[in-house]
Formats: C-alpha cells, sequence, structure tokens
C-alpha cells in the first residue's frame, strides 16, 4: 500500500510546462505574443510562486536567464503554468493554466 505522503511527495516533484507570452501594450490594449522557450519547473515551485512565498532573487534570476536566452531587456514577459489532468490529483486548483507572474527583462 502507498501512503498519501510519500505519494504526495511524488507528484509534487512532477514537472510543469511553462509558457512564456511578450506582453506588448498597443492603445492601452495588452496582447499577449507566444515567445519560443520551453521549460518546466516542480509543482513544489509553481506553488511557492503562487503563494508569493518564494525566494526574492527569484525573479532576478528569472530576468537574467531570459535576458541570456535571447529576450531584450526592456521586454515584460508573462508565465504562465499549463497543468495536466495529473496535477489535479495533487491539489484540485491546480487544472487548466494559470497566470503566474510578470517579469521586466532588465
Amino acid at each position: 500500500m502507498v501512503s498519501t505522503r510519500s505519494l504526495n511527495r511524488t507528484l509534487a516533484l512532477e514537472k510543469v510546462d511553462i509558457l512564456f507570452y511578450q506582453v506588448i501594450e498597443k492603445s492601452g490594449k495588452k496582447m499577449l505574443k507566444p515567445m519560443k522557450i520551453d521549460t518546466q519547473v516542480s509543482i513544489k515551485m509553481i506553488r511557492a510562486i503562487l503563494d508569493n512565498t518564494i525566494i526574492p532573487t527569484f525573479y532576478e534570476t528569472l530576468s537574467k536567464n531570459l535576458e541570456e536566452r535571447g529576450v531584450k531587456p526592456g521586454t515584460r514577459v508573462q508565465l504562465r503554468a499549463k497543468f495536466n489532468a495529473s496535477h489535479a490529483l495533487v491539489d484540485p486548483v491546480l487544472s487548466g493554466t494559470k497566470i503566474l507572474c510578470e517579469v521586466t527583462v532588465e
């Protein structure tokens, strides 16, 4: 028999697809342009971002990493998490696509 605690730990380490969008504002309207960056992170990190318990330097590091991947300084980037059906087993809130944060590349 599998314990619930060990199952939750295993599922918390499961990876989630991260979608990146360039935020463009025109005439007061906000538009999103998909970026071709493929990344996956653990559900643990997603929860930390959503709960705002992530370390403060996370956003600075994210900005630097995006610049290293070719994103121009001054660009605003929105991150979204795309969950699959197995993620809903961990937490029913973790379904569909959720906005994680926006960061400006410096």
